[in-house]
């Protein structure tokens, strides 16, 4: 055998063996066992001529076009100018080919939906990297963090940390085990190295574990001993930058660049190696979102004399208000018609000047990016792999608050023995989060160092009660070091030497009393195995089983976790699935499997799934599955203890939340928000009549009813439990002439015991002792403490969706998918918990491509749309409206040097939008690349 380690050219043109004509887009792809799980292959052009890149020979090629019967060829080395003649014949048993082409009768047949993405789909999407692929599949949510990283969800509860939602690369967990989530694809493969993507919506907790209700993505990695070579690609973007330059086309000043590289090499056909590089770096998308989400209009961004209580998006530090309530000189006209001047009570919220995210962070971005794998055959069919990946990124997120990653790095490293029978894999995934520092926590820092908020909230009243100027100067004089001599310093202001100094200083402590660093060098181990057994054989046509145990060793010195000095904390899991399948008759199959799941601050937990599939008529499917899953609290929603400045986010471990005291000490937020809405609506009332006289004091009392109903109880926060959801789906999947693909899937969500936050508002004095101060303490950031604590829903929370698609390819090769999705989610208005949706009602993706437009040229667009919704999380809440996005790229393909260009852009129409509240606004995109890739 001849084994090369670079790929080599052949090609060639297929014509009719009857009249000698040329046979335009013919099929001409490799055979053989190493090729039975993927396609490689390319296809003729309008003329029959082809070009296809071989690593290694002997080789089997087969040809097919509609009309002919298929050819195999046998090559021992790479030839140029072949003429492969085709003979007529049954256009059907090559209307079947092209049906494995676009849908495999496997992937027809399926029990669960698979959404699956190849190489050549891959390359040719109209997006920045393959990554961004799969936001033109059906049900997906993507949550824009940054430039650099997205947040892929299906199936509703979108989020920037997406703890429903499993993401695999070669089998790897990709979750940072200090975050619990994966973030995009920081330490996963480049294009050139990925072969393909699988997506797999809704509940997977059978094979995938306790953590998959919304879905899975799992990405496969090309093996080397089957692409060998060196690729390597350049790419080049420009961003739209100016806010007001809402123009067609809008190429900005902000760019980004990335060069990444691969080579992979075999010796012998038993041991075979690779190794990848990519470095992107740039300017980041920015959160410039300046509307006031506070009373008032959303265009108030600036504190007035008719608004005291503005709340700016991306403003830090003027996110809870207080409310005052203060005596005003009224001079209504008396019967004499002479003024008398007399006092009456007002009520009204403040808040203090927060700091502009830009003027916190800067948006450089980068990531860094190595990993390579040395494979071993053992023999024929088993392979030791051993693979190491690496990622380093400096860029923004969104978490429970703005969060600036800085030199935040993820190892991790893979040893795994494969086969056809069995799978045995043991990994560790190591994070450190360097520099990273938390963005709204560092404003509050400032704020209150130069004068903390019970100091200010007093002196702002009092100076307003004693007349001391309008508004203005009585904010002047808080925001100063007055009075002399009492250790306050005025308002430090951005850009000068102070705030930059206290800046550095801030942003460098892991003190929770006065720093903002995170500090985060979480660890996890996992161990998994599984096999393919040949028991009651006669019965079951497949039976799978596995196991896995999980270690978690989270490490943040208490910034995030409650892992404080003497206070070490490890969490272990593990579990056990089994899988069978079995065919009833010729045209339905039956699919059942059982997982059991054991965590050590949790009960037994057991999820189970049954699913048929019958085939209607040839090529016509219909399934059905019901399952119960259940998902045990990540390390984050039992251990969770950060303070960020306006509030702290607690775990639901009794352990944990019982510190803080909240049994009859605290309200309920969403009670809090009733009584003041209660007092407001009865003041405007009040003040519209004429000479109206507002005694507010009595209102509050009138109304504490309200309050003391949300007084947290005995019977709440008493240990968060295990998630549960039963979810029913049925789907129907048409091929029709082996072009038309039709879907429909329909499924509906069922949760109990729903995991969310409850927020919650600590006054110092408790309830149970003076209600009525505790309500005046409750209403000002001075006196009373906010909390979002992990916990269960009272209720049953329901969600409920379909999917439709229609995708088809016509004879010349242009391809166009159309698919929509509706969803919504049913909720008691009584439960406290925010579930946080954060899912449109109605999504519409289009997309239109040809790979060979022309013999070199082929191009794809796509247009996106999404009707508006509401956002909820723990950073903050908003609608965000409805928005389209059209993206384009156009490729240019030089076959003699193994090359292509690209070029395209993404939201070219320039509407600048954001898919998180409180996230990067998106703007116009535009990008060109160059890649060398023999395959």
């Amino acid at each position: 055998m001849q084994n090369q380690s670079w790929a080599q050219l052949v090609s060639g043109k297929v014509v009719s063996e009857e009249t000698k004509a040329s046979v335009p887009y013919a099929s001409i792809k490799l055979i053989g066992p190493e090729y039975a799980n993927r396609r490689v292959g390319v296809s003729a052009d309008e003329n029959g001529l082809f070009t296809l890149a071989i690593s290694k020979f002997p080789v089997t090629l087969e040809i097919t076009s509609v009309g002919y019967l298929p050819k195999q060829i046998n090559l021992v080395k790479a030839e140029q100018n072949l003429i492969i003649q085709l003979e007529p014949g049954d256009v059907v048993l090559q209307e079947m080919v092209f049906s494995a082409e676009k849908i495999t009768e496997e992937e027809l047949r399926s029990p669960i939906q698979i959404e699956k993405l190849t190489v050549k789909e891959l390359t040719n999407t109209a997006s920045f990297n393959f990554y961004d692929a799969v936001v033109n599949l059906k049900g997906v949510d993507v949550a824009t963090q940054s430039i650099v990283i997205n947040t892929v969800n299906t199936r509703g509860f979108n989020s920037n940390t997406n703890l429903r939602f499993r993401q695999f690369t070669d089998g790897i967990d990709g979750q940072a085990p200090g975050l619990g989530f994966s973030l995009g694809n920081i330490v996963g493969p480049s294009g050139l190295d990925i072969e393909s993507v699988e997506l797999i919506p809704g509940p997977t907790t059978s094979k995938y574990g306790p953590g998959a209700f919304n879905g899975v993505l799992d990405m496969r990695t090309r093996n080397p001993f089957d692409y060998r070579g060196l690729s390597f690609e350049v790419k080049g973007a420009t961003l739209g930058s100016d806010p007001y330059d809402q123009s067609f086309i809008s190429l900005g000043t902000d760019f980004l660049g990335e060069a990444s590289f691969r080579y992979a090499n075999a010796i012998k056909n038993k041991v075979g190696f690779k190794v990848n590089g990519s470095v992107l770096s740039g300017v980041d998308f920015k959160a410039v979102n300046y509307d006031n989400i506070g009373p008032g209009a959303a265009f108030e961004d600036t504190h007035s004399i008719s608004n005291q209580s503005i709340n700016v998006v991306n403003h830090y530090g003027d996110d809870r208000a207080a409310l005052l309530v203060v005596p005003v000189r009224v001079t209504p006209p008396n019967m004499d018609g002479l003024t008398q001047v007399s006092l009456r009570d007002t009520a009204f919220f403040v808040t203090r000047k927060g700091y502009r995210e830009e003027d916190l962070v800067n948006y450089n971005a980068q990531n860094i990016k190595l990993n390579g794998s040395l494979h071993v055959k053992l023999t024929p069919k088993t392979e030791l792999v051993m693979a190491s990946f690496f990622g380093k990124a400096s860029t923004m997120i969104t978490g429970d608050d703005r969060i600036a990653l800085r030199d935040f790095e993820i190892q991790q490293h893979k040893v795994e023995v494969t086969n056809e029978k069995f799978n045995i894999r043991g990994y560790t995934t190591m994070q450190d989060a360097g520099n990273t520092y938390n963005v709204g926590r560092l404003a509050e820092v400032m704020i209150q160092t130069a004068k903390p908020d019970a100091a200010w909230y007093n002196q702002y009243r009092n100076l307003y009660i004693a007349g001391r100027g309008n508004y203005q100067t009585v904010r002047n004089i808080a925001d100063s070091g007055f009075p002399g001599g009492s250790g306050y310093e005025s308002r430090y202001k951005p850009g000068t030497e102070r705030f930059d100094s206290l800046r550095q200083v801030v942003i460098n402590s892991i003190d929770p009393r006065n720093g903002a660093r995170i500090f985060d060098k979480s660890r996890l181990y996992h161990v998994e195995a599984s096999a393919k057994l040949n028991a009651w054989e006669d019965f079951f046509d497949s039976f799978e089983v596995g196991a896995s145990a999980r270690m978690y060793d989270p490490e943040s010195r208490g910034t995030i976790f409650t892992d404080s000095i003497g206070n070490d904390v490890t969490n272990f899991e593990y579990g056990a699935f089994a899988e069978m399948s079995h065919k009833i008759d010729s045209r339905t199959d039956a699919t059942a499997s059982l997982r059991v799941d054991k965590n050590e601050n949790f009960n037994i937990i057991t999820s189970q799934r049954i699913s048929a599939v019958r085939e209607i008529k040839p090529n016509t499917f219909v399934r059905g599955s019901l399952q119960r899953g259940q998902r045990l609290p990540n390390i984050r929603e039992q251990f969770f203890n950060q303070n960020l400045g306006d509030l702290t986010i607690v775990g639901g471990l009794p352990e944990v939340v019982d510190q803080y005291d909240l049994q009859n000490n605290a309200f309920l937020e969403s009670a809090l928000n009733k009584y003041n809405q209660a007092i407001g609506s009865e003041i405007n009332r009040i003040l519209a009549q004429p000479n109206g006289q507002v005694n507010v004091e009595s209102l509050k009392y009138r109304y504490l009813s309200i309050l003391e109903d949300g007084i947290i109880g005995t019977d709440q926060f008493n240990g968060i439990k295990p998630e549960t959801i039963t979810s029913f789906e049925v789907g129907f999947r048409s091929l029709v002439e082996s072009k038309r693909l039709f879907e429909a899937i329909l499924y509906v969500n069922h949760y109990r015991n729903f995991i969310g936050v409850t927020r919650v508002i600590k006054p110092r004095t408790s309830p149970l002792t003076d209600l009525t101060l505790a309500a005046e303490q409750a209403n000002n950031p001075g006196t009373s403490d906010q909390y979002y604590v992990s916990d269960n829903s009272r209720n049953a929370i329901i969600t409920q969706g379909l999917e439709l698609v229609y995708d088809v390819t016509s004879d010349e090769g242009t391809n166009f998918v159309v698919n929509t999705t509706f969803a919504n989610i049913i909720q008691n208005t009584d439960d406290p918990l925010t579930p946080g949706f954060n899912t449109p009602s109605f999504k519409l993706n289009l997309t239109l491509g040809h790979d060979r437009i022309s013999k070199n040229f082929g191009g794809k667009v796509s247009w996106r749309y999404r009707s508006a919704y509401d956002w909820e999380s723990n950073f903050v809440d908003g609608r965000i409206p409805g928005y389209n996005t059209f993206d384009f790229q156009m490729t240019y393909r030089i076959p003699k040097i193994y090359g292509a260009i690209r070029f395209g852009g993404n939201n070219v129409l320039n509407n600048a939008q954001f898919n998180a509240f409180g996230g990067p606004e998106i703007t116009a995109f535009y990008y060109l690349s160059f890649g060398f890739d023999p395959f």
